[in-house]
This record gives structure tokens, sequence and C-alpha cells, in this order.
């Protein structure tokens, strides 16, 4: 009976140590990799807009659809510009004649000024003369330069290389300059602004290997890299920051945005902008 009690005590003691030991093990696994599941995707945004105003002739892209760098995404009717292409030329051809023959009027005043024939005056003017027509002349090229700029304009392309998104243009429709008209979700570089409690920060270095489960794709993992830790907590940047200098103050653990580049992102899970996740980071 007594060897039974003892051999009782004995399995209650090992199975007392186990379950602390996995507890200890446990608390210090997730003292070497924090995690939190307050973390989102993130990608550059190009926001694209005409430099001109015009009405668009033509579209050769579609709501979510894929395009590389220097793909043609819509054109602005270019009759307008090439006409003011030609004006502005014309303007430059007069202004090249009224700049030879203010060059030939200041020669002969100055010739007919030697003889006595014409004022020093007069022939000063003639001089002058020339600085205003090539001046105007000067003007007119910069118009032309100009007139050239606004007809490649016409032409709006990609970028980057991306997913065209928020995308409603059609035909027709009359375009505002600098106006924003829809997006271009860059799709070369992704990464992840995980939101850690500030006392996960200890450990938490740039360069540490981190692991990513996106909600979307339960059963993928990715892998990423540290790669920034703000130096300010997300309430900091906020449009009205708490204001912690009251008699009502109560603390609270601040988060701090923690970048994670996502790296050999599997072709068949494209991650995107805004789906949640969840980071765990390797500080060992």
């Amino acid at each position: 009976m007594k060897t039974k009690l003892v051999e009782h005590k004995k399995i209650i003691i090992v199975v007392v140590s186990l379950i602390v030991l996995s507890i200890l093990a446990y608390w210090r696994y997730e003292i070497i990799h924090p995690s939190t599941d307050n973390a989102y995707v993130q990608a550059n945004i190009i926001n694209i807009s005409s430099q001109i105003s015009g009405r668009v002739d033509h579209i050769y892209v579609q709501n979510h659809q894929p395009v590389k760098a220097g793909d043609l995404l819509f054109t602005i009717d270019p009759e307008p510009f090439t006409i003011a292409l030609e004006q502005a030329k014309a303007v430059v051809a007069q202004r090249t004649a009224e700049a030879k023959n203010a060059q030939l009027d200041s020669e002969r005043a100055i010739k007919l000024a030697k003889q006595g024939v014409l004022s020093h005056q007069a022939a000063d003017d003639a001089i002058a003369k020339i600085a205003s027509t090539n001046a105007a002349l000067q003007a007119a090229q910069a118009d032309v330069d100009q007139a050239k700029l606004n007809l490649t304009y016409t032409k709006v392309a990609a970028p980057a290389t991306g997913d065209v998104e928020n995308f409603t243009l059609r035909v027709g429709d009359v375009l505002t300059a600098n106006t924003l008209i829809f997006a271009i979700i860059d799709s070369t570089q992704w990464w992840v602004d995980a939101n850690y409690n500030e006392t996960d920060l200890e450990r938490i270095r740039v360069g540490q290997p981190a692991k990513v489960e996106m909600d979307m794709y339960p059963s993928k993992t990715f892998k990423g890299v540290v790669e920034s830790i703000s130096s300010g907590s997300g309430a900091t940047f906020s449009l009205l920051p708490p204001e912690n200098a009251t008699g009502n103050w109560v603390k609270i653990t601040q988060r701090f945005p923690v970048r994670i580049k996502l790296k050999d992102i599997p072709k068949d899970t494209p991650p995107r902008v805004g789906a949640s996740a969840t980071v765990t980071i390797n500080t060992n």
C-alpha cells in the first residue's frame, strides 16, 4: 500500500513538474517570440491624375486589372494640344523674323550714325530693339516647349507595376489637371504594419526574422524581416492625440508600429492592402 502511495506521489510530482516546465517554456517562448494580431498588410498606393485638362478619348485598362510600368492607361484628345503647338510654332516664326529685321535695322542705324546721317540716340534705340525682339523670341520658344510637353501629357502611362483600383473613368469624361482619377497599388513591394505593445519592444531589432500569417490565407505562412521601428506611438500621430496632463489620467499601454517587409511572396497567394495579419518576430 505504501509503495502505491509513493508511486502516486511520484507520478503527481512528475505531472506537476511537466506542467510547470511547460508553462515556463511557453512563457519563455512568448518573450523570445513576441506576437501581435494588430497588424495590417500595406503597399505603396500611387494616385493617378492628369497633368493637363482635357477630354478622355481612349481607355486601355479596367478596374482591378494588373499593369506593368509603362503600360498605356488612357489618352486625352490630342487635337487641342496639337493646334496649340502649331500656333506656338507660328509665333516663333514671326518672332524670328522680327529679330532678324531688328538685327538688320540696328546694323543700318549704326552705319548711318557713323556717317552722321542718323543720330546716336536712334542707333541706340535700334540696338535696344534687338534685345526686346530676342526676349520675345525666347518667350515664344518657351511656349513651343510647353506645348510639346502638354502634347506628351495626352498619353498617361502606368508609373509602376501593380493593380488598377478605384477605376471609374469613361470615354468622354472631361478631366481637370492634377485631380485624382484612380489609383495603382504597387505590387513590387509589400509590408505589414504590426502595432506592438511598448512592453514587447525591448528585444525587437531591425533585421530580425518574422513570421506573418494573414487571415485571408489561414493555411499559409509568409516570411518577413523587421525593416523599421517607429519612434512614436500610433496615438502620437492621430488627429486628436490624448491629453495626459489632466486630472482624469489613466495609464494605457501604447502601441508602436513595427514595419515587417515581406519576402519570397508566392504568386498564388498575393497580398492585398488592408488585410489583417498576425505577426510573430524571432528575437532569439
